[in-house]
Parts: structure tokens; C-alpha cells; sequence
């Protein structure tokens, strides 16, 4: 049953907001600045963006800890990643007996990860005249940036809204409060627009519904980390 939520908890989930929105402005913010001559534009502005994001969230999750010490050790951690899983039968997820987290992540990882590359395909690379030697050449600043963006948006919008919420709301509606956060800002990120909104809504679902489950960041920084790769080879190389 849902609970008055403290005032503790209150500024923390204002906090997650103002975080999220805040990663928006900071991606602005660095376009243009260039720090290395011999890099692209957008490289410069990852190299930027990611070391500003990735310093505020190393902030805010000390503040989690702080805050919220028990949940905090509850859910930052691998977790166990053959967890059971709870279906869904609406959108699909049907466990067989022998089924559990890691026959469904494995799934998702790879269904999700093939929509999001048709998405960014049509969205970014169809009509770019990119090549895949393009691609290939700045794959180990994809990796690099994927690894730090999926952790900073995993940990703010996903585990951050478990951590503050758990307890407070029904676990079955702490997913819809991740995915309604980052679809929204999504509009204005890659995938981006309506189309990105609903895939990054989803995802937000999923992702804390691994969280809740297995009691840790595994699957849902795996598959994020998956997509960024995806997303940051076709950006880097346009």
C-alpha cells in the first residue's frame, strides 16, 4: 500500500527531477566547446558532457547513501541476475516455469537493442552518408561514453526513483514513475520526438522492473549501456 511520503523523500524525488532535466541543459550547454583540436565536434562534447554528468551523479548518489543507507545497499549492487521474474502478459512477458531474469534479459537485451538501431537508422544514419568505417573508427569512444552515460541516467532516473520510492509507492508503480521521467526528457534526446518518448519510456519501465526484481543494477545497466553504444556509434560518426 502507498505511504505519506516523508519530507526526506520528497526532496530527494525533486532532486531526481531537477537532475534529469538538468541533463538536457548540460547537453546544450556543451555544444560547440571544444577541448581537443584533433577531435570532432561531437566528441568534444562528449568528452565534456559526460565528465560534468558523471561528477553530479557520483554526488548524488552519495547523498542517496546518506539519506537512504538501507535501500541504497538493497539495490546498488549486481543483484541477482537469474531473479525471478513477475509477468506481464499485456506487453508479453510470459515466463515459462524454467524462465527467469536472465533468459528474459538476454531477450531484451537483444530485441530492444535491434528497435533502438532501426530507430536511430532512420532517425540519424539513413540519410547522413555515414559508412560503417565511420562507425568503426569511433566505436572506442562509443564504448567509453556508453559505460559513463549508462550509469549516470541508470542511476539517477532508475535506481535514484527506486531508492527514494521504495516503500512509499507499490513496487508495480515505481517503474511507471522511471519510465514517465525519462520518456519525457527523451523527447529532446536521441531517439528523440514521440517515437523516442515511447521508446524510452519503456526501457524506464523495464529497467527499474529489473531493479525491483533482482535487487540490483545489472540488467538494467547492461541493456542501457547496449542502446548507448548503439546511439553514440551513429551520433560520433555523423
Amino acid at each position: 500500500m502507498s505511504k505519506i511520503p516523508k519530507p526526506k523523500n520528497i526532496v530527494l524525488f525533486l532532486l531526481i527531477i531537477t537532475l534529469t532535466i538538468s541533463l538536457v541543459f548540460v547537453s546544450s550547454w556543451t555544444n560547440g566547446i571544444v577541448i581537443f583540436d584533433d577531435l570532432s565536434d561531437s566528441i568534444n562534447k562528449q568528452i565534456l558532457y559526460q565528465s560534468i554528468t558523471l561528477f553530479g551523479t557520483i554526488i548524488f548518489l552519495l547523498i542517496l547513501r546518506l539519506a537512504k543507507r538501507t535501500e541504497f545497499q538493497a539495490y546498488f549492487r549486481k543483484g541477482k541476475i537469474s531473479a525471478d521474474i513477475l509477468p506481464e502478459p499485456i506487453i508479453g512477458i510470459k515466463p515459462k516455469p524454467t524462465e527467469n531474469w536472465f533468459h528474459i534479459g538476454l531477450n531484451f537485451a537483444i530485441i530492444i537493442s535491434v528497435v533502438t538501431a532501426m530507430v536511430i537508422y532512420f532517425q540519424l544514419i539513413k540519410d547522413s552518408g555515414t559508412s560503417i568505417v565511420n562507425i568503426l573508427n569511433v566505436l572506442p569512444f562509443s564504448i567509453v561514453f556508453a559505460l559513463s552515460n549508462s550509469f549516470v541516467e541508470e542511476s539517477i532516473t532508475r535506481l535514484g526513483v527506486v531508492v527514494v520510492l521504495k516503500d512509499v509507492l507499490k513496487d508495480r508503480t515505481i517503474p511507471l514513475i522511471s519510465a514517465l521521467i525519462f520518456g519525457t526528457v527523451h523527447y529532446w534526446g536521441n531517439p528523440g520526438g514521440f517515437l523516442g518518448v515511447i521508446v524510452a519510456g519503456f526501457l524506464g519501465w523495464l529497467l527499474t522492473k529489473s531493479i525491483l526484481e533482482t535487487k540490483g543494477i545489472f540488467w538494467a545497466w547492461l541493456i542501457h549501456f547496449l542502446q548507448d553504444v548503439i546511439i553514440f556509434s551513429a551520433l560520433l560518426s555523423i
